[in-house]
Order: structure tokens, then sequence, then C-alpha cells
């Protein structure tokens, strides 16, 4: 791994060898928020206002005068942008955490903040230039269970400050990160609740990167442990799966998460005798349903505020098979 820059420099006496350090020489390392000097920390914040403003009102060519050279050739880049104006025109967004760098190496270097506990995280990132800096923003509102994370990386060349990236990404689902659905996750599946721990753990593993730098500390092992609860789901009920005490048998044959304005949420798939079309018949039923689903698949209706159903006419044949349904949305607390 080669250094950019040398930090041994002989000069005597001492007083000029620290004149040209402070002078000359940046010294490797990276300053996180308060640590970064207040000129340089409020010319970064003129360019994180200035890029927020230009993403929010769709400003092209604005943009692209913030771009680097090397990230205007990657056309894979506009994709990206379009993402990111679309989430800060529906949030305001505030700085989480922010890094000026000094990279040591050319390669790999890496940051982050080791300090938050089950959610301390580390940025692992190429040294694209010498001097680099990194923002991190979440939005304002802090309420909504869904939380989007927009991380934009700078580095300096010579013909200045340059935005070399911009993505958008899942940072929270139901107001807890990925290594708190990972915790959530366990707890379900030390119970042997498998069904409500693999959806809880599919969660979990939808935010486990909140931009393509990120690692969490404490490595979860997210994606073994759904694996397991995903196995010891279909191994406990090989779907379809009757519901016990429904007169007409009605049968589980799939599970899934679902999303609408509060959350994800279970969402039952199930095939019914009752016509479709009689939807005061389905909706009968699925009352029924509802008093016995947390019986069949444990901690189900646990702790959600809405779960929803999907009744169907028939068992679908395959992923691209479409059957007469009745969509149920109940709310549960």
């Amino acid at each position: 791994m080669k250094t950019l820059y040398q930090n041994t420099i002989k000069l005597i006496p001492f007083t000029l060898l620290a004149l040209s350090l402070q002078s000359c020489i940046k010294q490797p390392g990276a300053w996180r928020n308060d640590q970064i000097t207040g000129g340089k920390r409020d010319d970064f914040h003129k360019l994180n206002e200035q890029l927020l403003h230009d993403l929010r009102t769709g400003n092209s060519d604005d943009i692209s005068n913030m771009e680097s050279r090397e990230m205007l050739d990657d056309k894979s880049n506009l994709r990206q942008i379009e993402l990111v104006g679309n989430a800060v025109k529906t949030a305001d967004y505030d700085i989480y955490d922010e890094y000026y760098i000094v990279n040591k190496h050319r390669s790999t270097d890496t940051i982050g903040n080791p300090s938050a506990g089950i959610n301390s995280y580390k940025m692992i990132y190429n040294g694209i230039t010498h001097e680099m800096y990194m923002v991190l923003f979440l939005p304002k509102d802090k309420n909504p269970p869904n939380q989007e994370m927009i991380t934009a990386l700078y580095a300096k060349y010579d013909y200045g400050w340059k935005l070399t990236s911009v993505n958008v990404n899942t940072y929270k689902i139901n107001g807890k990160t990925a290594p708190e659905l990972y915790e959530l996750g366990k707890k379900k599946y030390n119970k042997q609740h498998f069904a409500d721990a693999r959806l809880t753990l599919e969660l979990a593993l939808q935010c486990t990167a909140p931009n393509d730098y990120w690692h969490y500390e404490h490595d979860t092992d997210a994606g073994k442990l759904f694996q397991d609860a995903a196995e010891a789901t279909v191994k406990q009920y090989r779907f379809p799966v009757v519901i016990d005490g429904v007169a007409g048998e009605p049968r589980v044959f799939r599970i899934g998460n679902q999303k609408n304005s509060h959350g994800w949420f279970p969402v039952i798939y199930y095939t019914t005798k009752v016509n479709i079309t009689d939807t005061n018949a389905v909706k009968s039923e699925n009352t029924q349903i509802g008093k016995v689903i947390n019986k069949l698949l444990p901690g189900i209706t646990e702790d959600k505020d809405y779960i929803f159903y999907s009744a169907c006419s028939k068992l679908p044949l395959g992923a691209a098979t479409r059957v007469e349904h009745f969509d149920i949305t109940k709310k549960l607390r």
C-alpha cells in the first residue's frame, strides 16, 4: 500500500521543521464534526447548502459544475443524482456526521464513528485525492419510521473541491437501524417465532448499508440468521398450510413484508373458497382469520401497527401468474 506523502522530513533546527509542517505538510488523519477547524467547516457547509439546493430544484447545470471530471464521465451518476433529488424534495435534511480527511493511502482507507454503541460504524473508501470531505445527511424530522441517508463525497483536485459521488439509501425501517432490527429478529428467533423472525431479519438486510462505504462495527450476521429463520419457517410449515379454526380451511401459501406510510408490516397471502367478488364474505372470513393467525404464526401480530392480507381465489402457479384476489389492511393498534 503506497503512501501519498512521506511523513518524515529532516530539517534543522526544529523550529524550521515545525514551521514547514504547519505551512506545507498536511499530516494524515480524519477530523469529525466539530473537530474540523471553523473556517474550513464553514466552507464545506456552503458546498453542502449549494448541493442540496441544486438537487431540490433540479438544477442540473449547477450540479454539473460541482462534479469532478470523473463523476461527469460516469453516466450512471445521473440516476443517483435523480434518486437523491427525489429524496430532498420530500424531506428536509440535516448533517448527521461529517469528516475532513487527509488520506494516508492511495487505495483503501477507513474512517468512522466507533462511539455509537450498537450503531457504531466504519466506512471503507478509496483515497481518490490527498484531501477529501465526506458528509452524511439524515432527515430533520426524526418521527417518520422509515428514513433514508444521503451521502456526499468531495475531493480536492488541482482545479478545486469537487463532488465525486452522491447517493441515497435506507438507514432506518420502522424506526430501527439494521443492528437494532437484527437484535429484535434474534429475540424472535430464540423464541422460535421463526416466520416473524424471518420477516424482521429481511427488513434488517434492507438497511444494512446506508451508503456504498458503510460497515456496522458490530457485524450482525443478519444474513446467516435470516437464512436460518427462512429454513426453519419452511421446515415448520411446509406451505400452503391450513389456518385451523376457520371454516372453509383457508390456506396460507406465502408471507412477506409490505410498506405503507407508517412503516413495513407483514403481508399474508392465502387461498380462500369464498367467492372473491363477494367482498363482504371475504371480509367476514378474514375477521375470523385475524383471531387465530397469531396462533398459526406466533408473534406475527405482536409489536405491529398493521397487518396486510391478500385473499386469493386459487394458488398461483408461478411468480408471474395473476389470480383474482382481494386485499385487506387491518390496523392492530
